[in-house]
């Protein structure tokens, strides 16, 4: 008796560390980005410039990296069925290191003043704030991501 409870102890410890292995490996959350040694998923150039960035995270978890928010929409398009539940984060211009944002959640501005990697020129900014100075001086209109 005492034979077969350790036999069954074992197997429910080995299918716990099963599933807790599965599902640490499905947790989906912001990756850093490792600036000038990674790829854009769309355009295939080296991410090098932190104020654009951006990342795509799939209802999966698989995390796609951009170097341009424009980069990012048109992968988001084209692979729509990797994309329906998808999460997409935004580098923050104002902060330092391009801290990623909920791009829905983002104020953007686009001006040829912001010279992103694919010329997309748009700028992601935590709150209306931070992209107040900015908007002001550049005479624009802030938007939202449904409209960029």
């Amino acid at each position: 008796m005492e034979k077969r409870e350790n036999s069954l102890r074992a197997y429910i410890n080995i299918l716990s560390y099963g599933i807790l292995i599965l599902f640490s490996a499905c947790k989906a959350g912001v990756e850093p980005i490792d600036y000038g040694n990674e790829a854009c998923a769309h355009c295939k150039m080296t991410i090098v410039d932190y104020h654009f960035a951006a990342e795509m995270i799939t209802s999966k978890g698989k995390v796609y990296k951009f170097d341009d928010v424009n980069c990012m929409r048109q992968f988001a398009g084209d692979y729509t069925n990797l994309t329906k539940e998808a999460k997409y984060y935004v580098s923050d211009f104002g902060s330092e290191k391009g801290t990623l944002i909920d791009a829905a959640n983002a104020i953007y501005l686009k001006h040829e003043f912001f010279t992103s990697p694919m010329n997309g020129n748009a700028a992601a900014f935590l709150n209306n704030q931070e992209a107040k100075h900015l908007q002001d001086s550049l005479s624009i209109q802030a938007i939202s991501w449904n409209n960029l």
